[in-house]
């Protein structure tokens, strides 16, 4: 399978995006942490996009396709949402990539703090939903679901202690549809993950603002009791869990 080298610590990106080093790796792509040079050294995060793509023309086609259906990202403008700053196509050592910009979010996700054994109790989940309400009715007013609401897609922000919403799912779902048609890959649509999305997303690939809603509730509990979704499946035994 084609797949460009990771872009080296320390390379330059179109002039202007330091590679400080290399976040992660999901399956449509990396994630480094950059410094914006021609702004001071602030830091960004940036992710590759579909990097299977290997010709020219259909990293241009898809670049096309996820201005074209998830461009709003790019109007988003709410202080818990990082914001999407542009889409670049460039050539690095002979390889050509789509890489998408966003403002970077110094603070830890919720998923780590599970994984560390903390647990929340019901008043500071309740007012994790008091604070990202508010998020979800904008971005659901602005005609996008995010789609992937989950403890590893919330971050508390160091600065504020404040819950920032990333990682849209609707840019997975642009990658995940650009693939399927320049390439050969068997690579599947569906976005969200198990136990958090609800059926009709993950069974029959159907998104609404209620799956939003659906998704934060099962983050709710997974942070009151330290439990993966699929273990809180059986009510009388989360009740117990959640209640005593």
């Amino acid at each position: 399978m084609y797949n460009p080298s990771p872009l080296p610590d320390g390379s330059v990106i179109g002039n202007r995006y330091r590679i400080i080093c290399q976040l992660g790796q999901g399956g449509f792509g990396r994630t480094y942490q950059v410094e914006d040079i021609s702004q001071g050294n602030e830091y960004c995060v940036l992710k590759e996009f579909a990097p299977q793509l290997q010709s020219t023309n259909h990293l241009l086609q898809a670049k096309e396709l996820f201005q074209r259906e998830a461009g709003v990202l790019f109007k988003l403008e709410h202080p818990q949402i990082p914001s999407f700053r542009e889409l670049l196509t460039v050539i690095f050592s002979g390889n050509e990539y789509l890489l998408l910009v966003q403002d970077y979010v110094e603070g830890q996700t919720y998923d780590q703090f599970i994984k560390r054994g903390q647990r929340f109790s019901e008043t500071e989940v309740r007012e994790l939903f008091l604070q990202l309400l508010p998020v979800l009715e904008y971005i659901h007013s602005q005609g996008m679901i995010h789609r992937d609401i989950a403890p590893d897609n919330l971050i508390c922000r160091k600065s504020d202690q404040l819950p920032i919403l990333i990682d849209f799912g609707a840019v997975k779902q642009v990658a995940a549809t650009a693939l399927s048609q320049f390439t050969s890959l068997p690579i599947g649509t569906r976005i969200g993950k198990k136990g958090y999305a609800p059926e009709e997303q993950m069974n029959r690939g159907e998104f609404s603002a209620s799956g939003d809603l659906y998704a934060l509730a099962v983050t709710g509990l997974v942070l009151l009791t330290g439990k993966e979704p699929q273990e809180l499946y059986d009510s009388c035994r989360w009740l117990s869990l959640v209640f005593g």
